[in-house]
């Protein structure tokens, strides 16, 4: 787990040190009872425009007795919050003790406090980019932020229940631009494409195809229902808005018995991601470091153009004891099926499933 704050030796390099020590002992806390676990994500592409690749280390908090009160067993209760606690004010703890220390080292920071009629609030915002020029602060009520080219918030609050808290850190800092020449060699979404499906093949995992598609009347049809067909629905860029979509998937699947071959498949396609982003690309991307199987997010690499309607993105889930990796491709908005695993086609509503893998209802 620790590998998560280690992105790559270039980026690591970029990152403060305090910054990197204090996610490092976030993550060795492990996953809490109800909670989330640190995330490193890097953003970037388009680098003919000069855009700067930037790592976006960050992590949601909370204390939420009110989540698990009202069971039965309140012996389990307790125990469960006091665990929650815990690990929150562990959590807290450090943030400020770190925060504490990068103050003397910040360009300009913004620290507000209250802690008036029983509710509490505590705010960080610092900038510690050492390059003045690029740095833009602007104002949301009592609080100051910072944009630049390495910048921190932390923001605590009370919640509407008494006795309940929610914070977000957020640390973001921009990496050297990726050189960009007309001439050079890029590694492009299908070349990383096919040398996935070339690794997955060499090892015996072979893939199925499918297609999931709706047009805009279906999608007005649901979408001011709930529908449980649908477990995600993505856009992207200037095709934020658009309903209609369709998404080619390839879907390589491993029983529970090989979770050790499972591993290694998304070690080295995480290896090959990360070899994507630091070659010059025609896309956006956004690239999640150290996904794991039932992790926080199953999205290892998601890539888009702000003005073209398309979408391919690679994922990794452990789901119906397996491990999947999907490779999908999409042009509008990116809709994924509750029943990925067996829909072989899902047009309008009208569901097809692979020969014995699922049935329809």
């Amino acid at each position: 787990m620790l590998a998560l704050v280690c992105a790559a030796s270039e980026a690591l390099s970029q990152v403060n040190p305090k910054v990197s020590q204090l996610f490092e002992e976030l993550t060795a806390m492990g996953k809490p009872p109800f909670g989330y676990e640190p995330s490193v994500i890097k953003r970037g592409g388009l680098e003919r425009y000069g855009n700067r690749p930037q790592l976006e280390y960050s992590l949601h908090l909370f204390y939420r007795p009110d989540i698990i009160r009202g069971r039965k067993d309140s012996l389990f209760v307790d125990s469960i919050l006091r665990e929650q606690k815990k690990y929150f004010d562990k959590q807290v703890k450090a943030i400020r003790r770190t925060i504490n220390t990068l103050l003397g080292e910040a360009k300009d920071s913004c620290h507000y406090e209250s802690h008036a009629s029983g509710k509490d609030t505590v705010f960080y915002s610092l900038n510690l980019s050492h390059d003045t020029l690029r740095v833009h602060k602007y104002q949301e009520g009592d609080y100051t932020y910072y944009n630049s080219d390495e910048f921190l918030d932390f923001r605590l609050e009370s919640g509407k229940k008494e006795g309940t808290y929610e914070g977000y850190l957020n640390y973001n800092v921009s990496l050297p631009l990726v050189e960009w020449s007309a001439t050079a060699e890029s590694y492009t979404w299908n070349r990383l494409k096919d040398d996935i499906k070339c690794l997955l093949d060499e090892h015996g995992i072979s893939h199925r195809n499918a297609l999931w598609q709706h047009d805009m009347i279906y999608s007005d049809s649901i979408w001011n229902e709930t529908s449980s067909d649908w477990i995600g629905m993505g856009t992207y860029g200037e095709t934020a808005y658009e309903k209609a979509g369709v998404t080619e998937a390839a879907i390589f699947s491993l029983p529970e018995e090989q979770e050790p071959l499972a591993k290694q498949m998304l070690a080295a396609i995480d290896s090959l991601v990360q070899s994507f982003t630091d070659k010059q690309q025609d896309c956006y991307y956004q690239y999640h470091y150290n996904t794991t199987f039932g992790g926080f997010t199953p999205q290892i690499l998601t890539c888009y153009n702000s003005r073209i309607p398309e979408t391919n993105s690679i994922r990794a889930q452990a789901e119906d004891h397996g491990f999947h990796f999907l490779i999908l491709e999409t042009r509008g908005s990116e809709w994924i099926p509750l029943e990925y695993l067996s829909l072989k086609s899902f047009v309008n509503g009208k569901k097809t499933y692979f020969d014995g893998i699922g049935s329809a209802p």
